[in-house]
């Protein structure tokens, strides 16, 4: 459990995405960036992808319902984090009513322990509960981060209300969903990636449109005389 939780994905042959690149690339002038859309819009494999492109080591964190338990997601994350002489500390008894100072401590400790240039990765932001404690904790967590520190947040919603702060300070560099569709020279280069052959521009054009730069994958197994299905609706 604690390797799927803090192991980077596994990539399979994907289409580099130089445009969204060159996103992330700016979005690093501020220590957050929070990169969300809807199911399938290929928000980790655009992350992953970038940082193996740009060589970035990176601390990957895969968050779900049993972080509701922060004592759980400090557990797990002490796992991921850089071994030294001592473990980062467990959230027991004693420190759960001063939970955002324990929380501040524990974040200085673990970036302390990351290169300067450190990027962490929080994905599937949208699994923890709405009422959780959690987003508490890693707002404390936006506070800490040192000069050269990035977070990346990768989610299907906007960045929560414990962010909002962070935002108003412009600390906050967000990716949105219509940003990560697919335009039409990217869909059609994925579509002659996953189908070499001859391609009409009308057929490519017609079904880049038919999915509105979702879903484009899909067109690949569609006839070329056919036009490709109708993306789910997120």
């Amino acid at each position: 459990m604690a390797l799927a939780k803090t192991t980077r994905p596994t990539l399979a042959t994907t289409l580099a995405r130089p445009r969204l690149f060159r996103l992330l690339d700016h979005a690093r002038r501020r220590p957050v960036t929070w990169v969300w859309g809807p199911p399938g819009a290929g928000k980790t494999t655009l992350v992953a992808s970038y940082l193996r492109a740009r060589k970035v080591r990176s601390l990957w964190y895969q968050l779900d319902e049993g972080d509701d338990d922060v004592a759980t997601f400090f557990y797990y994350l002490g796992l991921a984090a850089p071994r030294r002489r001592r473990a980062l500390p467990l959230l027991t008894s004693p420190f759960r009513p001063g939970l955002s100072i324990f929380a501040r401590h524990y974040f200085r400790e673990l970036y302390s322990r990351l290169p300067a240039r450190f990027t962490v990765v929080f994905d599937n932001y949208q699994d923890v509960p709405a009422d959780s404690r959690l987003h508490d904790v890693l707002a404390e967590a936006l506070v800490e981060i040192p000069a050269g520190g990035r977070l990346v947040f990768i989610s299907r919603g906007e960045p929560p209300a414990g962010f909002a702060r962070q935002r108003a300070h412009r600390k906050v560099d967000v990716l949105d969903a219509p940003q990560l569709r697919f335009n039409p020279a990217e869909a059609g280069d994925l579509i002659r990636r996953l189908a070499p052959g001859p391609w009409s521009r009308e057929t490519l054009r017609s079904l880049h449109e038919s999915v509105d730069g979702w879903g484009v994958a899909s067109c690949s197994t569609s006839s070329r005389r056919t036009a490709a299905p109708r993306a789910r609706p997120p």
